[in-house]
């Protein structure tokens, strides 16, 4: 009975599956003038299969701490570059690599998947081949972290100057060195960033830094008009890294902003670039605050020369650091500095006093910037030390 059964159901299977395919059906139907009808079942192209795991639970669980160098969109096309800069990882702390994927002129450093930057002529393909590259720094253990450069943006403000900041003399407002600025408050730009930052998720980076995520801070400020203003700077900044921070988390990417240091010490100031640390955190999961010595006035913390104090500048900064981000869920994770400015000269010492500082104060984290990509090997510590 067992073998006459699966006989029987076998062959009802097959008989199915065959006039399911436009064939004949039962073997028994093999003759007559019967002709068979292709039968083809009904397909939507259009859907999409969504994931079937918990893509933010995955992220949060294969989170490793960032000890990382910036790296400029420049890097990849230059091979003696890049050997330095994987040799610097292989042989030290260093695992991650903040990468320019819109850079501070607004252009697209590979070719990104974005109809605006596409149709407006925003690419620039300074890395030839996004996933190579990617797949490289995987190689080396290294976290790929794009920085996207937010609304500094004079390419596309000249391309589209529907998308900018106005001067109230006419024409596009500029600042002091002569660059534009997209409009914080223009919903387009927005949803344009979020598609440059998800079209870098999609290539493998696992963190999307928000860089100038900010209204601009030096120029004819009081000229500058904002086409469709309708409400504070500091509300028309946490509704875009809100706006953004939904789309990329289901991609199961970190999302952080880069802020200045006056933030966390939350002067008056930040009102007027639209930076308020607790609306920020609200709607990032990792606050980098740039806190470089150099950047500091005299008796900033009771400092008479803040960047020649880069220990006691660092642990007064991180400390307060700590208690604005206190029951926000937000982590922090400082950039630190690793160039020389004000006619002070940061090496060895200086450098290694800043990490030390910033663990002190609990953060396993931080990251150091220097445009020349110098970086000073000799503060860090050997692979897998500390």
């Amino acid at each position: 009975m067992g073998a006459a059964a699966f006989a029987v159901g076998f062959i009802l299977l097959w008989s199915a599956g065959s006039w399911i395919r436009g064939g004949e059906g039962f073997p028994w139907r093999s003759g007559g003038t019967t002709v068979a009808t292709r039968m083809d079942l009904p397909a939507e192209t259009a859907y999409k299969v969504e994931p079937l795991m918990d893509m933010v639970a995955l992220r949060d669980l294969s989170y490793v701490p960032v000890k990382g160098v910036y790296v400029s969109s420049y890097a990849p096309g230059s091979t003696e570059l890049m050997t330095r800069l994987l040799s610097l990882a292989d042989e030290t702390e260093i695992n991650a690599f903040v990468v320019d994927v819109k850079e501070d002129m607004g252009l697209l450093t590979y070719a990104a998947d974005v109809p605006l930057a596409k149709s407006e002529g925003l690419i620039e393909k300074r890395i030839k081949n996004i996933d190579d590259f990617v797949a490289t720094l995987a190689a080396h253990n290294i976290i790929p972290i794009a920085r996207v450069v937010c609304f500094k943006d004079t390419n596309l403000a000249k391309k589209r100057p529907d998308l900018a900041i106005k001067s109230s003399k006419g024409g596009l407002w500029a600042d002091y060195k002569g660059l534009n600025y997209t409009n914080p408050y223009n919903h387009e730009v927005w949803e344009y960033l979020v598609e440059v930052a998800e079209d870098a998720a999609r290539h493998g980076f696992r963190e999307i830094q928000f860089d100038y995520v900010r209204f601009p801070t030096d120029g004819p400020i009081s000229q500058a008009v904002y086409p469709g203003e309708y409400c504070s700077k500091i509300d028309a900044i946490a509704g875009f890294l809100a706006y953004a921070h939904a789309r990329l988390e289901k991609l199961g990417v970190w999302v952080s902003a880069d802020v200045f240091g006056i933030v966390i010490q939350d002067t008056p100031d930040t009102e007027k670039i639209g930076q308020k640390y607790d609306k920020v955190a609200q709607n990032v999961d990792i606050m980098c605050p740039m806190v470089y010595p150099s950047h500091y006035d005299t008796g900033s913390y009771n400092l008479d020369n803040p960047n020649k104090s880069p220990y006691e500048l660092i642990t007064a900064a991180m400390k307060q650091t700590t208690e604005r981000l206190a029951g926000t869920g937000c982590m922090g994770r400082p950039w630190l500095q690793d160039f020389n400015l004000r006619g002070v000269q940061y090496g060895v010492a200086e450098v290694k006093a800043q990490i030390k500082a910033a663990e002190e104060q609990g953060y396993s984290e931080w990251i150091l910037w220097d445009s020349q990509l110098k970086y000073t090997t000799g503060a860090l510590r050997a692979e897998g030390g500390g």
